[in-house]
């Protein structure tokens, strides 16, 4: 076989193997989506507020929204290569509950993750008491929030807040 001939036959191996390569879909590449809101309530009315920062009377800093229960506040798998990382987020809310004002405003906390940051928590449910947990899947030490009452988490949950369950 001569030059030409070899040359040809790499090309045409080279150009197959290509072809081949690219002519299959590859895998899906993840999708990774921040999310601050996990309340299915209209408007945001009925929901679990955990603030970035605590108070006295006050809570506003970023927050993070939901009304149902989660095994781990550092996010959750949906399928399909999507992640959600849970974070907080600066949203125009708030709550007059029991012990004063939680809001969802202020700029403190914004895009920092959920688990392990959250220092107050607003319970604007109507009937069920917000759990904090101080491990994943609902174990560990826990703070609650009756419907209705918000706060700072005690010492042991502050900055230490792992997953969030309903006593309905």
């Amino acid at each position: 076989m001569g030059f030409r001939k070899k040359s040809g036959a790499i090309a045409a191996a080279a150009t197959a193997a290509a072809t081949m390569t690219l002519g299959f879909p590859g895998t899906a590449s993840a999708a990774t989506v921040y999310s601050s809101d996990q309340c299915s309530a209209s408007g945001n009315t009925r929901c679990i507020m955990l603030n970035y920062n605590s108070g006295n009377g006050g809570w506003l800093s970023a927050c993070f929204l939901s009304n149902t229960q989660i095994p781990d506040y550092s996010g959750r798998y949906a399928g399909d290569g999507i992640h959600y990382y849970y974070v907080f987020n600066n949203y125009q809310i708030q709550y007059s509950l029991h012990y004063g004002t939680s809001g969802c405003w202020g700029g403190n906390g914004a895009d920092q993750p959920v688990k392990n940051n959250a220092a107050a928590v607003g319970n604007n449910l109507t009937s069920c008491t917000a759990v904090i947990h101080y491990n994943s899947g609902y174990g560990g030490a826990t703070d609650k929030f009756s419907a209705g009452h918000n706060g700072n988490l005690n010492a042991t949950l502050k900055n230490d807040n792992a997953s969030q369950s309903l006593s309905c």
